[in-house]
């Protein structure tokens, strides 16, 4: 009895190991539910979709329920791409899926192996002093023109962002005046995204939309954000791609208008099934397919482009699509980084699409330091941010419009190549100042605040004059008269309201005195 138990437990181990996840492609069949979305994902559709786009409708509910009678444990069902991945014990059963007439395809599963360049590199490299209170995120900064974009008032208000990657340390004083509208980890199932392995996510968000003034400024730090965890690197260093395409199925559904992911998938359990060169024409790869269905519902999706350069054609999915924004690596000079991904895609076209700098980044790194990386994967967040200041200033653009933008307004733009694409990108032409130059740059505090009692510290010795003040959104929308009391010749008190219908981000306090205009910045905090 003892020795059949035995064979028997043998036999069950040996199952469970040849236990693989597919993707199993449906037929187009329709089911009459329409997916949920939220109303600033209606607004994103109606603004920016596609006409034809998938994605409306849920996956037809009596494919799912014959596969599951047949005994497969579904993984994930995605509406984007019509299909569920599923796991599969061995070659019997994955050849029984042959035999239901409503599917079309079965693919592996991809994986990313762990990118050990794209690490923080030093807690303590640089020194933390530099102009504009950037600290030393000021170089990265000042590469793109981001400085002067802040100046102007742009910092990603409004703009929904998602952001992928291993989990993310919330708790890091950098992240003090985010806004986080969701997050959910992908991988555990479960709402809390800092889990194992959360360094590289708290890297690139940092370096995305981090608020420390005198250390590190991301260029979108007034943007709203969605993390989703969706790589397990206790897995052999590697995570499945159907997290990936799950986090972009559930961004869309809150309205996201940008996914930034520093992530790339070309590898398989069995390396026979493993992409080819021919696969990176940017419409094969499962997760390519994906980001091009989210393209066509109005979300930009910008990725690292990989750092498996020099060699040509070593983009990696999903930065091979035409509609992903893929991004390169320099360093401080400019020039390219060695491990820098480089194109063509197979059918020709010119990758990665843009650079910024990505060696030596400073960046937000363990419970509450700083430190610098190397890799692609600091790059993307910085051209997210940028794109994401671009849409606070021009809503109506569609992801192909806002990729044409940054080909045509970078340094290589005349003449790009597959080693640095379009270039570095300078944007600044392309934004409006959103309010008229003002006759004083006053000190406005506490700075952030929350509601309640604020103070603005006036030039000149005219508070006496002043009875109200007007209270602005970035995008110069007056949101509320204040009335003011001077507490001094040269210092204004007021009551910030606390119902605000906003979410946190950069306003602007105005005063009208004597035909001059006095005006200072503050970080709200909803």
């Amino acid at each position: 009895m003892i020795k059949h138990l035995i064979i028997l437990l043998i036999s069950a181990l040996s199952v469970l190991a040849e236990t693989k996840p597919y993707w199993v492609f449906l037929e187009a069949g329709l089911d009459a539910t329409p997916v949920i979305l939220t109303p600033q994902a209606e607004q994103r559709l109606a603004r920016r979709g596609s006409i034809r786009r998938a994605g409306d409708h849920a996956v037809n509910s009596e494919y799912l329920k014959t596969l599951r009678q047949a005994g497969y444990q579904i993984r994930r069902v995605s509406r984007f791409l019509n299909a569920v991945s599923i796991n599969v014990e061995n070659t019997s059963r994955l050849d029984q899926l042959s035999t239901y007439p409503f599917i079309q395809e079965v693919i592996p599963v991809a994986k990313r192996r762990l990118d050990l360049s794209d690490q923080p590199t030093s807690n303590d490299l640089l020194s933390r002093t530099s102009e504009q209170d950037y600290g030393n995120s000021y170089p990265q900064n000042q590469m793109l023109n981001i400085p002067l974009l802040h100046d102007y008032g742009y910092d990603g208000g409004g703009v929904l962002i998602g952001v992928f990657d291993t989990g993310f340390n919330t708790a890091h004083p950098v992240f003090d005046n985010m806004h986080i509208m969701a997050q959910y980890d992908f991988v555990e199932h479960q709402v809390d995204v800092g889990g194992y392995g959360y360094n590289h996510g708290t890297n690139v968000l940092s370096i995305l939309g981090g608020y420390t003034p005198g250390e590190l400024i991301g260029p979108a730090y007034g943007a709203s954000f969605l993390l989703a965890c969706t790589e397990d690197l206790r897995s052999e260093t590697t995570a499945e791609e159907d997290n990936w395409v799950a986090a972009m199925e559930w961004a869309d559904s809150l309205g996201v208008d940008i996914i930034t992911t520093s992530l790339n998938y070309r590898e398989f359990d069995d390396p026979n099934d493993n992409y080819t060169a021919s696969d990176m024409d940017g419409q094969t790869a499962i997760i390519t397919r994906a980001a091009n269905v989210a393209a066509s519902r109005g979300i930009l999706v910008v990725n690292s482009a990989g750092n498996e350069g020099p060699g040509e054609a070593s983009i990696w999915p999903p930065s091979d699509s035409p509609h992903v924004l893929s991004v390169g690596s320099v360093n401080s000079e400019g020039n390219i980084s060695p491990s820098s991904s480089q194109g063509p895609t197979y059918d020709g076209r010119i990758k990665p699409d843009v650079v910024a700098r990505g060696s030596s980044t400073y960046l937000a790194s363990g419970t509450d330091s700083y430190g610098s990386g190397n890799g692609t994967s600091f790059a993307a967040p910085q051209i997210a941010g940028l794109a994401a200041l671009l849409l606070q200033a021009h809503p109506e653009l569609t992801p192909g419009m806002l990729i044409s933008r940054f080909h045509e307004n970078s340094n290589r733009s005349l003449n790009p190549d597959n080693t640095y694409g379009y270039g570095i990108p300078d944007l600044s032409p392309l934004f409006p100042k959103m309010l008229a130059p003002v006759g004083g740059n006053c000190m406005v505090y506490p700075n952030p605040g929350r509601g309640g009692e604020i103070r603005m510290v006036l030039e000149d010795a005219v508070a006496n004059l002043i009875e109200e003040a007007t209270l602005y959104d970035i995008r110069g929308r007056s949101m509320a008269i204040l009335r003011v009391k001077a507490e001094s010749s040269r210092v204004l008190r007021m009551d910030l309201p606390t119902n605000l219908p906003l979410y946190s981000q950069l306003m602007i306090l105005s005063v009208d005195v004597a035909g001059n205009q006095y005006s200072g910045k503050f970080v709200y905090l909803r």
